[in-house]
């Protein structure tokens, strides 16, 4: 269920933080949750930025007060990638209204990317994700509701999670998850946050961007009571794909890793071990590049004669 419309939202209106006071222009509403809606809007200096602002709900409190957590985590060990830009409320003439400012990503869902520029990408996609989740555990949260809308990639590569609704404290209830992605779902282990949980959704991540018919398949085929952690290892096993990542995605699935920290460091061998060829979009670009500069050397070469 999407949080109510909230008609003082409108592009073109000025939304002034009552205490920090900061200032956003919004621009357009580009998605809808129910903790709240989040909108494109330009700060004062003129940079683009996502608003996400909402009704009075303990949800959406929740989801600053994992960001600034983790804020104050990154910059004690001189990390300055922080999501989180401001937090305030914006006084209309009847309400206050709680909203957050966070970095605009200008990038698409993990499964777009790898469908964009090949298979291979999983690699560096799948390093960079399990970074900002270990960056997350350390400060003592779970993302929880992992899936591919919830992980951006952007053109550079660079990943990052967005929408922190479903974000847990580790040792308590994981409060938001999303079926295949749920360890439980799966027989697979329990609802109480701890890092395995985003590992093993991050595994099945892996199983839906390359193989979702399959999954589907699967899914169907079993009675909730007989699901099981080794039907998708299984799974990960028919995908020639993922057969690189397979000894990892097994490890994953049946919660074997003693922490992301580990986890990350065994993706990162097995990516060693198996270089990805450059992107399809980056060779485009050296290719035009050596073209150009064939062409420019030419021009050269012809000037130098005619002289």
């Amino acid at each position: 269920m999407a949080a109510p419309d909230l008609p003082e939202f409108t592009p073109g209106k000025v939304v002034t933080g009552e205490h920090q006071g900061g200032q956003y222009t919004i621009q357009a509403l580009i998605g809808r949750g129910a903790n709240g809606n989040v909108y494109l809007v330009r700060s004062a200096a003129g940079h683009p930025a996502a608003l996400k602002a909402g009704p009075e709900k303990p949800e959406l409190k929740a989801e600053v007060e994992v960001l600034a957590e983790l804020k104050k985590r990154e910059l004690e060990n001189g990390d300055h990638r922080s999501f989180l830009l401001d937090a305030d409320r914006f006084r209309t003439e009847d309400r206050s209204i709680p909203f957050y400012v966070m970095k605009f990503v200008r990038g698409m869902p993990i499964d777009a990317y790898i469908r964009k520029y090949g298979y291979r990408q999983i690699g560096a996609a799948g390093l960079g994700l399990l970074d900002r989740l270990s960056g997350l555990h350390r400060a003592g949260f779970i993302f929880g509701d992992l899936k591919p809308c919830h992980v951006l990639v952007e053109e550079s590569g660079a990943v990052e999670l967005v929408d922190y609704g479903g974000a847990s404290a580790i040792g308590a209830s994981v409060k938001q998850y999303s079926g295949w992605y749920d360890r439980k779902y799966w027989n697979a282990g329990s609802r109480t946050a701890d890092p395995g949980y985003d590992l093993f959704a991050f595994a099945v991540l892996c199983l839906h961007v390359f193989d979702e018919r399959g999954l589907r398949r699967l899914d169907g085929a079993l009675l909730p009571q007989t699901r099981s952690a080794e039907d998708l290892v299984q799974l990960a096993g028919r995908i020639p794909a993922l057969q690189v990542f397979r000894p990892w995605l097994e490890r994953a699935l049946h919660g074997r890793f003693t922490g992301s920290g580990e986890a990350h460091a065994y993706w990162k061998a097995l990516c060693r071990l198996h270089p990805a060829k450059a992107r399809r979009g980056s060779s485009r670009m050296l290719t035009a590049a050596f073209c150009g500069s064939l062409l420019l050397l030419g021009a050269v070469v012809y000037a130098a004669l005619s002289l």
